[in-house]
C-alpha cells in the first residue's frame, strides 16, 4: 500500500508530499530543506529517496532543492516549459520572498501525458498552465489521486494569476481538464489534504476562475 505524508515543515512553505511507493519521491520541495529532512526521517532515510518532481519552480515548491538534492542524490524533475525560470528571480517569485532563486540542474524534463512508474501507483503528467508557465499536475488513475500543485485548492480555491507567467484563461482551460477526473484524494500545493467530494469542490474552483 503507498503511504503519503505531508513532510513540509516551515511557515510560507508550499507543500511538500514523500510518497512511499517502491521508488520513493518527493513532490515538490518547499523553501527550507531543515524541517522537511526532519519530518522525512521519521519515515525513510532520505537517501532511499528517487526522485524530486516539482510541480512548477515558484520559490515556496523549489527554494530547497539544491540542499534536498544534496541530502537525497535525487533526480530532479520538472516540467520543460519550466526549466528557463530556474535562477530567475521574477519567474521564479523568490523575490516576493524576499530571497533570491537557487540555481539548480534539472535531470528529466516533463511534459503532457508522461507517466511516472514509482510501483503502484503510475502518475501521469498532466500539463496545467496558468498559475505559472510550466505548472503540472500529476494524476493516479486507479487510486483517483491527484497532487494539484498551485492550479487548484480545496474548498473551491485556485491559484494566482497575478504574477509572471500567469495568465487566467489559460487556467480556466486548465480546471476544465481537472473537472473531468475522477477524484477521490487531492493533495494540493496549499492547504490541507481533502478526500471530501473532490469532484465537486474542483468545480467550485472552476466556477471562481471563470468568474475572474
Amino acid at each position: 500500500m503507498v503511504e503519503v505524508h505531508k513532510v513540509s515543515g516551515a511557515a510560507f512553505d508550499g507543500n511538500v508530499y514523500l510518497v512511499l511507493d517502491k521508488k520513493p519521491i518527493l513532490v515538490d520541495a518547499g523553501m527550507m530543506a531543515g524541517p522537511t529532512l526532519r519530518n522525512i526521517k521519521k519515515y525513510i532515510d532520505p537517501s532511499k529517496i528517487e526522485m524530486i518532481v516539482l510541480t512548477h519552480c515558484h520559490h515556496d515548491h523549489s527554494g530547497a532543492v539544491p540542499d534536498l538534492l544534496k541530502a537525497t542524490g535525487a533526480r530532479l524533475l520538472l516540467s520543460e516549459k519550466e526549466v528557463g525560470a530556474v535562477g530567475d528571480d521574477l519567474a521564479s517569485v523568490a523575490y516576493l520572498f524576499g530571497q533570491q532563486a537557487p540555481e539548480y540542474q534539472v535531470d528529466e524534463t516533463l511534459k503532457e501525458g508522461m507517466v511516472l512508474d514509482t510501483g503502484e501507483w503510475k502518475l501521469r503528467v498532466m500539463e496545467t498552465p496558468g498559475h505559472s508557465l510550466g505548472s503540472i499536475c500529476l494524476y493516479e488513475e486507479k487510486e483517483k489521486v491527484l497532487f494539484s500543485g498551485d492550479t487548484v485548492f480545496p474548498d473551491g480555491n485556485i491559484g494566482r494569476t497575478d504574477m509572471y507567467g500567469g495568465d487566467t484563461p489559460e487556467l480556466v482551460r486548465s480546471i476544465e481538464r481537472l473537472a473531468k477526473l475522477d477524484v477521490k484524494t487531492m493533495y494540493p500545493g496549499h492547504m490541507e489534504i481533502t478526500s471530501r467530494d473532490v469532484n465537486r469542490q474542483i468545480q467550485l474552483s472552476l466556477r471562481f476562475a471563470k468568474s475572474i
